[in-house]
């Protein structure tokens, strides 16, 4: 696997995991502090989950192109 290849499998699960990082923390703030403080927390994992999408369609789009490109497809 080339060197872009496994740099954006490593971006993929790094936003993976920001999310689900950010959804226990913004979860544990909305059962301790109430869901008027807390909701907003919401906010962080929704940007961290649309990073995770956009990473994962475009390595799929790119890898697609590599691979029609080499004559694998």
């Amino acid at each position: 696997m080339g060197t872009l290849r496994r740099l954006s499998h490593f971006m993929e699960h790094f936003w993976l995991a920001v999310t689900i990082g950010t959804l226990v923390a913004a979860l544990w703030v909305i059962f301790t502090d109430g869901w008027e403080i807390g909701g907003q927390w919401l906010f962080l994992p929704g940007i961290a989950g649309a990073m995770f999408f956009f990473r994962r369609i475009t390595r799929r789009k790119l890898e697609a192109m590599e691979d029609r490109q080499r004559g694998k497809a």
